[in-house]
């Protein structure tokens, strides 16, 4: 509905209620006035008659009066004697008249009589219609003592239609013309807001070297200004636009690095050349749903709970068959729309092929060294046994120097296991068994084997896991996370110190985290703390038994599991080591 309509609407039917009103008001003010009238006519003609009936006069005279006044006036004349018998009727015959009931008991004869005038307005129990009576006492000589005049009701309700038909009519009339002139007033004003309509959905058609047409000084000249100055401003901002997206497609054609934003709807907003050539799009993928674009079911994935605003992805490596190069992921979520509320998620594809064939040949010749080992190992582990078999000249010193080279041997051996299950772990050897896990039984069997491994290591261990805490992992893979974070909290804690193991559930979340009270580490050497064979204090690491790839395994376990691990730490007050799982 246009404004003209919503105008003309409300100017008519505010015009058709006030003509409703007034026309009911005066109908009901011209049917009293029209029965006032006829009641101050009946009254003054029934005096007028009472005037001539005073005096001596016949029956006949009477009955001739009576007949003759209520033909001449229109009224049903009637003559009652003092004693309530009636003397002559205009609507009676002399036999009629014989028949009539004594109208002393008549509301109107009985008021005339005490007080000089009556009225009323009944149904006639002698001729059976509606009159409206008025009655006159005659105060003179003579038979007549009260003289009636009665007027048919339907003769005042005929005047009254007729005298409300042309009261309805005039309203009728007044009516259109109202109508009439508010359609013209309304056309008057509503034609700039329709031409300015117009102009405006041509400009938001493409028009905008349309005008809005100025007309007058009022309120719609000015609005008219201003949409032309809005106009104006939308053309300046619109080439501003255009002229940052074109910088930021060639910024984006540029980068070497394969870039996709993706929208919270998963439809692709933002791709470079070097993505479309990673996973052979053809054209611009921009509107497509992601899964049209990657067919990588892991990269859906792991996409999808970036979108869901739940993680970052680092180093999460991609390969594509079409060209045989391996890419790293890096994903994060990033607000794409006003309001805080939807997010989408970025991502870059950062071309590893190099670093990962470099890092193959380091598994390689960690799984090659590992094998070359065992032999002497196996050589030492044989001769040892001889020797504490057999005799020794040397009895003081062979059975220490025995231990010696059997607490070598025996940590060749665990060297030679941690690279051969780190091998196996990062080349996808190794099959997990997942299974929902009570994360308190867990963590309290991991925290009886090291105190087992330790048995005189003056530290507590404190599982404050609940019990209802679970998770769907490998369990005894899960064990071995645990089994090397407690045992480095134990190993590079204090005397009298603890290690405590926290769990909570927050959201899809799971979360362990080991705090212990140990010396803690360095903030430059938390970035590395993952690293094979790194060791904090090359030092003090020379007392503390262990291969150094403790936390490298339980990195890549972790990510095996699709979860994450970070440490926080300060020098001197301990360290936190942080796991979390994702939803199951």
């Amino acid at each position: 509905m246009t404004v003209r309509h919503k105008l003309l609407a409300v100017l008519v039917v505010t015009a058709l209620v006030t003509s409703v009103v007034l026309a009911v008001g005066a109908v009901q003010l011209v049917r009293d006035a029209v029965r006032d009238r006829y009641t101050e006519r009946i009254a003054a003609e029934t005096r007028l008659l009472a005037a001539w009936l005073v005096g001596e006069r016949s029956a006949s005279e009477l009955q001739e009066f009576a007949v003759l006044s209520g033909d001449r006036l229109g009224y049903r004349v009637t003559l009652i004697a003092d004693d309530g018998k009636v003397l002559a009727d205009s609507s009676q015959d002399e036999a009629g008249l014989a028949r009539m009931e004594n109208h002393s008991g008549r509301p109107e004869v009985r008021q005339a009589m005490l007080e000089g005038t009556g009225d009323s307005e009944r149904l006639s129990d002698t001729t059976g219609t509606r009159y409206l009576y008025h009655a006159v006492r005659v105060d003179g000589p003579g038979p007549v003592r009260i003289v009636r005049a009665a007027l048919t009701t339907y003769q005042v309700e005929r005047a009254q239609l007729r005298y409300a038909g042309l009261v309805v009519l005039v309203a009728v009339v007044a009516l259109a013309l109202l109508c009439t002139a508010a359609y013209l007033a309304v056309r008057r004003l509503s034609k700039p807001l329709e031409i300015m309509t117009a102009a405006a959905e041509r400009a938001a058609g493409g028009d905008l070297g349309v005008d809005v047409p100025r007309t007058g000084g009022d309120e719609i000249a000015r609005m008219a200004e201003s949409v032309n100055r809005m106009k104006s401003a939308l053309v300046r901002k619109i080439e501003d636009v255009d002229a940052e997206r074109r910088l930021l497609a060639s910024v984006v054609s540029g980068i070497k690095e394969g870039l996709l934003l993706i929208g919270p709807d998963r439809r692709v907003r933002v791709s470079n050349e070097s993505f479309r050539r990673i996973f052979g799009v053809a054209s611009d993928p921009e509107g497509l749903l992601l899964a049209e674009v990657v067919r990588n079911p892991e990269v859906n994935r792991e996409l999808d709970v970036v979108l869901a605003g739940h993680a970052e992805i680092r180093e999460m490596v991609v390969r594509s068959p079409e060209t045989g190069r391996s890419f790293e992921l890096h994903a994060a979520p990033v607000q794409v729309e006003p309001g805080g509320r939807s997010s989408g998620a970025l991502a870059l594809f950062f071309d590893i092929t190099r670093l990962e064939a470099l890092e193959n040949v380091r598994q390689e010749f960690v799984a090659n060294v590992s094998h070359e080992l065992r032999t002497p190992l196996t050589s030492i582990r044989a001769f040892v046994e001889t020797l504490l078999e057999g005799g020794l000249d040397d009895v003081e010193n062979r059975e220490r120097f025995l231990r010696i080279v059997q607490r070598h041997a025996d940590y060749m051996g665990e060297l030679i296991d941690d690279l051969t299950d780190l091998s196996r772990i990062e080349t996808g050897a190794v099959v997990l068994e997942r299974a929902p896990v009570p994360l308190c039984e867990l963590a309290r069997d991991a925290a009886a084997r090291v105190l087992h491994r330790h048995p005189a290591a003056r530290v507590e261990i404190h599982v404050d896991v609940p019990e209802s805490l679970s998770a769907r992992i490998d369990r005894r893979r899960m064990g071995q996370v645990l089994v090397n974070l407690i045992d480095n909290a134990v190993k590079f804690n204090r005397p009298g110190g603890e290690v405590r193991v926290v769990g909570e559930h927050e959201g899809d979340v799971v979360r362990l985290e080991v705090r212990d009270s140990g010396i803690g580490i360095p903030s430059e050497s938390l970035e590395r703390i993952f690293n094979r064979f790194y060791r904090v204090d090359k030092a003090r690491s020379k007392d503390v038994p262990g291969t150094g790839l403790g936390l490298a395994i339980v990195k890549h376990l972790m990510r095996l599991h699709g979860g994450s691990v970070r440490v926080r730490s300060e020098l001197g007050r301990g360290s936190t080591f942080v796991l979390e799982f994702p939803p199951a």
